[in-house]
């Protein structure tokens, strides 16, 4: 079917334009000869690429820890609701079977989403620092091993898209060349690299970095750690949680100033228990309470577990912030789908997924459009 959303305004190519815009099978298209079987009057709302989170634990009371299919099929259609058009479900560190069994749930739920499709899993270890372990397993952290990375890879059947690493820990180069092989995007993370470790993981090629400032060392003026080489390094790309909360709103401003928006990609590393409506609220496991924004251990609150964000937010806080329109489409869509390779996606470009979310003057979900296909918000 034909469809043209006209009178809209559309963030596009780094601009927003008035336009018409038009997708046919899934996929948006030149202004075509013949007339429209459909038309979405848009006028007054903004036409934006749907957004992309490629760290997120769960959503809506379901996660990635609960091992099954309807969990990740639930994530998807409740993601869809608030403008999320593909997502990464992100695995904890656990024990191999848990991240193994975790892996073919995700597997056997691609294909059958009826909300935001997944574009990939992320793995959150399990070559972590045990001194970074943060809200992850400990029981599940493992040393570099080429055996375990490749029994994840074969599980994850071409989909393990991302996986967090530490650049310290020994045995890392021989994973660093079995990722390439792949094709996996490695991230720096749960790490307490020093400066130096730091910048030779980049050069390995470790060049994406998970959740900037979170679980690694810290930016200190004689001490840059793992923060400074990821803002310094310009072949390091970097994903930050866009809830003010875990880095303050005007760091996060300022990673994008320094990096640029066509390096940093917002994401929410949301948990299970967000926006779930009822039910004990728990996070791989673990009891949790809302503290100051936040995902907190229950009877432990300065134990964070992770956010409360979901991409929409993420999207409307950056514009409240003061970051231009234009740039936070960059940093919530362009920029997460350039770091995967996924080129079919994240603009609204000619012959790219037509992944489109129509925003009012207040920038609240009037319309999502996943594939072509209208989701009912």
């Amino acid at each position: 079917m034909l469809t043209c959303i006209k009178n809209t305004k559309a963030v596009t190519k780094g601009q927003i334009v008035q336009t018409d815009l038009f997708f046919q099978d899934g996929i948006i298209i030149e202004k075509p000869s013949t007339s429209p079987d459909r038309t979405i009057d848009a006028e007054g709302l903004l036409a934006v690429p749907g957004f992309i989170d490629t760290h997120i634990h769960g959503f809506g009371g379901q996660g990635t820890e609960d091992g099954s299919e309807e969990a990740i099929l639930t994530m998807s259609e409740y993601l869809g609701r608030v403008g999320v058009t593909t997502f990464f479900p992100t695995i904890y560190t656990d024990t191999m079977d848990r991240i193994l069994m975790d892996e073919e749930a995700i597997v056997n739920a691609i294909g059958k989403e009826e909300g935001a499709v997944i574009g990939g899993i992320h793995v959150e270890g399990p070559f972590i620092s045990p001194n970074k372990i943060g809200a992850q397993n400990p029981l599940g952290r493992k040393d570099p091993s080429v055996e375990i990375f490749r029994k994840i890879i074969d599980k994850g059947n071409g989909y393990v898209k991302a996986m967090t690493c530490a650049p310290e820990l020994s045995g890392i180069e021989k994973v660093t060349e079995e990722a390439e092989k792949a094709s996996v995007v490695l991230l720096m993370g749960h790490t307490d690299a020093t400066y130096e470790e730091a910048v030779r993981g980049i050069d390995l090629g470790i060049r994406h970095t998970t959740h900037l400032f979170n679980a690694m060392t810290g930016l200190v003026h004689r001490h840059p750690g793992a923060v400074g080489a990821a803002l310094i390094n310009d072949k390091a790309t970097v994903e930050i949680i866009g809830d003010g909360k875990h880095v303050h709103k005007d760091i996060v401003l300022f990673v994008i100033k320094v990096k640029g928006p066509d390096k940093v990609a917002i994401i929410t590393d949301s948990l299970r228990p967000t926006n779930q409506t009822s039910g004990a609220l728990t996070a791989n496991g673990v009891e949790v309470e809302m503290g100051d924004g936040l995902w907190v251990t229950k009877g432990n609150r300065d134990l964070i577990q992770g956010s409360a964000l979901n991409m929409h937010k993420a999207f409307k806080n950056l514009v409240s912030w003061g970051l231009p329109i234009e740039k936070a489409v960059e940093v919530t869509s362009t920029t997460p789908a350039a770091i995967y390779n996924m080129k079919d996606r994240g603009s609204l470009e000619c012959g790219k997924r037509a992944d489109i979310v129509l925003l009012d003057n207040n920038l609240e979900i009037s319309k999502v459009i996943i594939g072509g296909k209208e989701y009912v918000v």
